[in-house]
């Protein structure tokens, strides 16, 4: 039986701001006692406001935290809040509330695992955010759902409603019906050669899904709708009974005479279409160098086929930053390593025996994190700043992974049977698939490993890393500390860093680097951002002080 829908008691709340009501009506309980108001660290820069989070709703460790502002925090700040509530619970949602709109931020580990990025939800007071409201359904509970409910079903829940994930696979599934289309309507390949035509459909969707990510760049001859363009020019150029000049005119030139070659030895067939081309980049790693499906069958593809996968694409909002805002049709290029997995399989007979594998986000992640935060590091110290690690006495298990710590806070039952044995607490204190024993050491581990850090036992980031600590977090904070010349110095290590992948296949690793890279730049850019606004702010008081409190007469008017 479908449950009735409470959208208009939902709205109600949002615009009363009443979250406490709200997540009741969502089957939530009430917050602890010592969580209905935590006094936040004050902000060096507004050193005399005071801002309070409230614990609104809580359900298995899930915490909701509403803070109420006059305007919604800088990006630095929201960091800085999010970072000091995850001491008091890990999984969170917290909302800032200015009475007028509402910023719902969830905390959503990156795809690679290098730490996090925060998924924005706005609300507006009286507007109609059909989406928000979704996601409040998602996670809406029944009193069925509380009698077996447990810590991890409703992280996934809020996961799952609130991470940007689900667009990913929602973009995948439809994607697949143009795929499936695309193939049976390529001409030139024989119906037997069925796997080479899929494949080469795979190539071509891949190669035009990362045109439309730099194209929204301004990155192709400075138009944001590229392809479209082209499409409407070469029928103007060619006339329009030419159905099949566009992919023969027009994208094998752009794929292999422009973006697969480079700019000082590109020699274009045709001027004309060199023309409708105009200014491109020179796009290394092969992706648009001609591939030897081209050169084996002469294939012939409708102009038809790109404009439904033109209209397709352009339902989406591809960006190419780390700031996703929650919105129900926001893609990044986490998309192309996605389909990659999906279709390698049957790209080609023998594949894998060829040295082609999708490495997945968890291991290119680790593989990244812990291979550029040390070089930027090393690199910092050399040029005579500080170690981060600085930062770690004191600091408790701040910069310890939540897994290590997972359950910390609740007694273990007594006696020797398997997690699964207790489905309360078993499950509330255990990792998936971990037993007993495994909880006693990693239990012991994350107090070993608690005691050394706080006690300024790490000291390098050698140390860090043998520790297995959390160095995206660390990093993020240090970059959030520093002083302007600091600043400076910073920027110009990370800006010589070069990051290479001579075996680049999707782009997965480079993804990954980029996952490691973005949070360090967005820190140190948000904290040159907070400096120089408290410089102008500075300057602005002087000026008014030294400003006469009133204008004489003499000096009005002409």
């Amino acid at each position: 039986m479908t449950r009735p829908s409470l959208n208009g008691d939902f709205r109600h709340y949002l615009d009363q701001g009443d979250f406490g009501a709200l997540f009741r009506l969502l089957g939530w309980d009430n917050p602890p006692d010592d969580s209905r108001q935590v006094e936040l660290e004050s902000d060096e820069e507004e050193p005399t406001e005071i801002l309070f989070a409230c614990g609104e709703a809580e359900l298995r460790g899930v915490m909701v935290w509403a803070v109420q502002c006059a305007q919604i925090p800088i990006r630095a700040r929201q960091r800085r809040i999010t970072r000091q509530l995850r001491q008091r619970a890990s999984d969170q949602l917290l909302i800032f509330d200015t009475g007028a709109e509402q910023l719902w931020l969830w905390p959503e580990q990156r795809p690679s695992g290098s730490g996090w990025r925060l998924v924005d939800h706005h609300y507006r007071r009286g507007s109609t955010n059909d989406a928000l409201l979704q996601r409040l359904e998602g996670i809406r509970f029944d009193l069925k759902d509380h009698q077996s409910l447990t810590g991890p079903q409703v992280l996934e829940r809020v996961r799952r409603s609130f991470n940007v994930d689900r667009v990913t696979k929602r973009f995948y599934q439809e994607f697949q019906k143009y795929h499936r289309s695309l193939t049976e309507r390529i001409k030139g390949i024989p119906d037997q050669q069925d796997r080479d035509r899929r494949w080469y459909a795979s190539i071509l969707l891949n190669r035009l899904m990362f045109i439309y990510f730099i194209q929204r760049k301004g990155f192709m001859n400075g138009d944001l709708h590229y392809l479209g363009t082209g499409l409407q020019r070469v029928r103007e150029a060619f006339g329009p009974d030419e159905f099949y000049a566009f992919f023969r005119e027009y994208l094998l030139p752009l794929f292999h005479e422009g973006l697969g070659a480079p700019l000082a030895v590109r020699n274009w067939s045709d001027p004309r279409i060199a023309e409708i081309i105009g200014e491109v980049p020179y796009v290394d790693g092969g992706i648009f160098e001609e591939h030897h499906l081209e050169s084996t069958y002469d294939i012939q593809i409708c102009d038809s086929v790109f404009e439904e996968i033109f209209r397709f694409f352009d339902d989406w909002r591809w960006h190419l930053d780390e700031r996703p805002s929650g919105r129900d049709n926001e893609i990044n290029p986490d998309i192309l390593g996605f389909i990659f997995e999906q279709y390698i399989n049957f790209t080609e007979k023998g594949q894998k025996e060829k040295g082609a594998y999708y490495t997945k986000p968890d291991v290119t992640g680790y593989m990244t994190t812990y291979t550029i935060i040390p070089a930027v590091v090393d690199r910092m110290v050399e040029a005579g700043l500080e170690d981060p690690c600085i930062l770690l006495p004191g600091s408790g298990d701040q910069y310890l992974h939540d897994s290590l710590g997972y359950g910390i806070d609740r007694d273990l039952p007594e006696g020797d049977l398997p997690p699964s044995a207790y489905p309360d607490e078993g499950l509330d204190l255990a990792l998936p698939g971990e037993r007993w024993c495994d909880v006693t050491h990693r239990r012991e581990r994350y107090h070993k490993l608690v005691a050394e850090v706080d006690g300024g036992g790490v000291t390098t980031i050698d140390e860090a890393v043998t520790a297995n600590l959390d160095l995206v977090g660390l990093m993020e904070d240090y970059f959030s500390q520093m002083r302007s010349d600091e600043c400076s110095v910073a920027f110009e290590v990370l800006r010589d860093l070069k990051v290479c992948d001579p075996t680049c296949g999707s782009g997965a690793f480079l993804l990954s680097a980029l996952d490691v890279l973005e949070p360090m730049y967005t820190a140190l850019y948000e904290r040159a951002e907070e400096i120089s606004e408290r410089e102008r702010e500075s300057l602005v008081r002087r000026h008014s002080w030294m400003r006469p409190k009133s204008t004489p007469t003499s000096a009005i008017g002409c």
